[in-house]
């Protein structure tokens, strides 16, 4: 459930900064590097274009106005660590990733041999030993080192609205500049990187508000659910309470109606044994006068049985004379079937014989089949364990040939990438 809730509140999220016109990133962005392209002359144009009086003054304008924003050609302003320190903090801010953006992102140029990790240090905040990397394609990228950085903010502004320069180094060296732009932050590039970053902390703070509320709404669900849980405990008590009062009411309901079937069972069985007495002495005196009369005419059958047995008996004393005639015939038939059934035992002994000697036979010949078969498996388990070590071993070769093939090209790509970058840093 508070799953549900969380992915709820982030799909929310997802549709206000869609209409905000915001788009959420769900990963960090791997963005190749890539080389600096010379001014246009409409860029340069917008240049000229006169600047507000002052940064504070621009910032509550950027804030009030967020639609009045105009993307320009250049890039995002990262953080990232210094050479000394890159791998100290690449590990603590791997799981900060930007949670949205503005506008399809360009392609960022890199000053150092780590691969872009500006979407990885997506909070922005000064630590010891970071460098602020500024990069559009108004002029060569700079770098603004921490050790004594100070933005146009912090510092007082001259005659014409624009702002003082940030100081870069404690020996108050002369700044590396742009060629092509000048000071970067008093352009409109600078103007509209400050305002996004300015949106950028913004849409920061309002995604801390909102994971807030998803904790708050995360806590209220939990004490929701406890109280459920109590209530649905105690009506399941209920429930189980009236169940068993129910069952114990369907108990003894049961119980009258068994007893009062019983109490009509023992009427019903009283009134039909007086009945049945009624019946059965009316039955017995026509019973008795219904044997007599039958008794009767048992006596006259009787009679006429016999009669008819002493006729039937002169009768099959004839039958019996000719039943004996056919016996003596059919006893020579037999004794004839008896002599032929007497030569094929015979005949069956010899063949038993016969067959005994082709079993012994065939029970060598099975005894050297499966002794071949015995040789044959074994031979054909010393074939398959050779094969399986065959295949094992090109598997393995394989392997191996495939982790050399990895690694050559592992190594080559670092060594194509090492070309370019030294081909980058020879071209100007």
């Amino acid at each position: 459930m508070e799953k549900s809730l969380a992915d709820d509140i982030l799909k929310e999220f997802d549709r206000i900064l869609a209409g905000d016109g915001v788009e959420r990133l769900v990963g960090p962005v791997d963005v190749p590097a890539r080389t600096l392209s010379p001014v246009s002359s409409r860029a340069m144009n917008k240049l000229k274009k006169p600047a507000p009086t002052s940064s504070n003054e621009h910032r509550s304008i950027s804030k009030n106005s967020p639609s009045t924003i105009r993307s320009v050609a250049s890039e995002p302003v990262r953080l990232e660590s210094t050479p000394e320190s890159s791998q100290q903090t690449q590990g603590n801010n791997s799981s900060e990733i930007m949670p949205h953006s503005t506008k399809d992102l360009p392609a960022l140029s890199t000053l150092t041999s780590q691969p872009p990790s500006a979407w990885q240090n997506s909070v922005p905040r000064v630590g010891n030993g970071l460098v602020r990397t500024m990069s559009s394609e108004f002029g060569v990228t700079r770098t603004l080192s921490n050790s004594n950085l100070r933005t146009a903010d912090d510092g007082p502004s001259n005659t014409n609205g624009n702002t003082t320069s940030p100081v870069l180094s404690p020996g108050g060296a002369a700044p590396q500049w742009s060629s092509a732009v000048g000071r970067a932050n008093l352009g409109k590039s600078g103007r509209v990187i400050e305002r996004l970053m300015g949106e950028n902390d913004m849409l920061r703070r309002d995604l801390n508000i909102e994971r807030l509320r998803a904790e708050e709404m995360r806590q209220a669900v939990k004490m929701a659910e406890g109280r459920m849980e109590a209530l649905t405990q105690e009506h399941e008590g209920k429930l189980h309470e009236a169940a068993i009062n129910k069952t114990l009411l369907k108990r003894k309901e049961r119980q009258v109606d068994d007893l009062k079937a019983q109490i009509d069972g023992e009427k019903r069985k009283a009134n039909n044994a007086m009945e049945s007495e009624r019946t059965w002495r009316d039955a017995m005196e026509k019973l008795e006068e219904e044997s007599k009369r039958k008794v009767e005419e048992a006596q006259t059958i009787a009679t006429l049985m016999e009669g008819r047995n002493n006729t039937m008996t002169g009768h099959w004393r004839e039958q019996g004379e000719e039943v004996q005639r056919a016996i003596n015939k059919h006893k020579k038939v037999i004794e004839v079937i008896v002599e032929r059934r007497i030569s094929d035992d015979k005949r069956i002994n010899l063949l038993q014989i016969v067959c005994d000697q082709r079993a012994a036979a065939t029970e060598i010949l099975e005894n050297k089949n499966a002794e071949i078969q015995a040789a044959f498996d074994e031979y054909k388990r010393v074939q398959e364990e050779g094969l399986a070590d065959i295949k094992r071993n090109a598997r393995e070769r394989e392997e191996r040939q495939e982790a050399i093939i990895e690694e050559s090209q592992r190594v080559l790509g670092e060594l194509k990438w090492a070309l370019g970058v030294q081909k980058n840093l020879r071209d100007p």
